[in-house]
């Protein structure tokens, strides 16, 4: 009796509805925003994906198709939380005009463009864009779909290089030697690791025997004035 007393306070009343509002949260789920810094550690795509299935939307906010999308991508949000047969599908968009890192590493060129991660397999989805059409496409659709290759988080090196570049671009774009000495660079350092670390050794050998030649060269130079200074 105290129990539903309490319930019925003002106080009791707002906790039924606080925890109501939870329990649809927890239900009806939401589209989950990705950027360039959580994009790998959310959906561990080419890792294993072992947060579940992700359903990716690239959008950009000026584009007119995908603020049409919009509604319907949190319409297919809701029916897949609310399924009576779990999926484990998780919906997420990134704007892709403030995370240039995802949108190079995906090969983003037209908006909206929607990426299904599943099964460590990623599906390009190109059909119609319903909810029913893109429903049937997540839950079974996709498994006779083609697949195309996850590409690879970029390295600390090529994050770093794309730095260099931009700060370098003016210069590049005045001196074409140097454009072509930084993609040579790159290359090497991307694909023939071996030879990067062999021209660094020689590189370091080579620079270790030049000081120890130019020391020697000093010191003789040295020597020589004040044996001749002595003569005097």
């Amino acid at each position: 009796m105290k129990t539903t007393k309490a319930l019925t306070t003002p106080t009791g009343k707002l906790m039924i509805a606080a925890f109501a509002a939870l329990l649809l949260l927890s239900v009806s789920g939401a589209v989950i925003d990705l950027t360039d810094e959580t994009f790998e550690h959310q959906t561990q795509a080419s890792t294993g994906q072992t947060t579940g299935k992700w359903f990716v939307k690239f959008y950009a906010p000026w584009c007119g198709h995908c603020k049409s999308l919009a509604p319907i991508w949190e319409e297919l949000d809701q029916r897949l939380q609310q399924s009576e047969t779990p999926h484990g599908i998780l919906l997420a968009k990134v704007d892709a005009t403030k995370n240039p890192q995802l949108s190079k590493r995906f090969q983003i060129q037209s908006y909206p463009t929607l990426k299904y991660f599943a099964n460590r397999q990623m599906y390009p989805y190109k059909g119609s864009r319903t909810v029913d059409a893109l429903y049937a496409f997540v839950t079974e659709g996709y498994k006779t779909a083609p697949t195309d290759v996850i590409p690879v988080v970029p390295s600390a090196f090529q994050l770093k290089m794309k730095e260099w570049r931009a700060k370098f671009q003016q210069l590049t774009e005045k001196h074409d030697q140097l454009k072509y000495l930084l993609d040579d660079f790159e290359h090497i350092l991307q694909f023939r690791k071996n030879a990067a670390v062999v021209l660094m050794i020689l590189g370091m050998i080579v620079g270790g025997i030049f000081g120890m030649i130019m020391c020697w060269v000093m010191g003789g130079s040295g020597g020589t004035k004040k044996v001749k200074s002595k003569n005097d």
